[in-house]
């Protein structure tokens, strides 16, 4: 059996790092895509490599020569694209209310991010993703596209990117599946300190039906829900929140 392959961005850290390794663990071949976190990602791919051949690739995938060298370069060491997911992302703190604290620039930054990043990295791939059997496209997008979280422009950046699946999803129909998967509160670096990840996690626990916080870890098993089954499901989005969508 050839291992298949599979493109993660914003593998460095957290749901990225978690996702490339449950990867790897199934032995799945990995390119482990990061844009400046040097020592987070060498340890990645070390762990990985314990499991099955994996990359790490540095790259900025708002950049679309960059998404292109991703794929030439993943190609020419693992062989055509299985499967892209799209996790890499950033946001900027500021609240609902300070409409002051955020800037023409960080809506332009924070979309380019998370949205027209995906776009290019789904039309670099696209060619290398129809040479394969069932290739998949997924999404990692969030609950604040239901308009919470960590600032307006977030919450546009991810209700845009649940869209454009879609739009994937009706376009690349029939050959290649998109979905997404909506984590809510998920306890990484991401959120600050150790400690201040702790104290979201608690006060989140309070919030949400099942009164539990996610680990990176527990995303990442979604993912492979996406990544395991058969090409029968496309467009689809899944919370991943505890329960927290029910009451937003």
């Amino acid at each position: 059996m050839i291992n298949k392959s599979v493109i993660v961005t914003g593998a460095s850290k957290g749901i990225g790092a978690a996702t490339a390794y449950l990867l790897a663990k199934n032995k799945f071949n990995v390119a482990i895509i990061y844009k400046s976190s040097d020592k987070e990602a060498k340890k990645v791919l070390a762990k990985c490599n314990n499991y099955s051949n994996c990359i790490l690739i540095k790259a900025d995938v708002t950049n679309d020569k960059d998404c292109k060298k991703i794929v030439k370069e993943t190609e020419k060491k693992l062989g055509p694209i299985n499967i892209l997911i799209n996790n890499a992302g950033k946001t900027k703190f500021v609240d609902f209310q300070n409409f002051n604290g955020l800037k023409k620039k960080d809506f332009l930054d924070i979309y380019e991010a998370n949205l027209v990043s995906v776009f290019q990295m789904v039309r670099a791939c696209e060619k290398s993703l129809l040479k394969t059997k069932e290739p998949k496209i997924i999404n990692v997008s969030s609950i604040a596209a239901l308009g919470i979280g960590s600032s307006i422009a977030y919450a546009c950046s991810k209700g845009a990117l649940n869209s454009l699946s879609l739009s994937l999803a009706r376009t690349l129909a029939p050959k290649i599946t998109v979905n997404s998967i909506c984590p809510g509160y998920v306890e990484t670096g991401w959120h600050g300190s150790s400690k201040e990840v702790y104290k979201k996690s608690k006060i989140n626990e309070k919030l949400v039906p099942l009164k539990k916080s996610a680990k990176p870890e527990d995303i990442a098993s979604s993912i492979m829900w996406f990544v395991n089954s058969k090409n029968l499901t496309t467009g689809e989005t899944i919370y991943v929140d505890g329960g927290y969508h029910l009451k937003a």
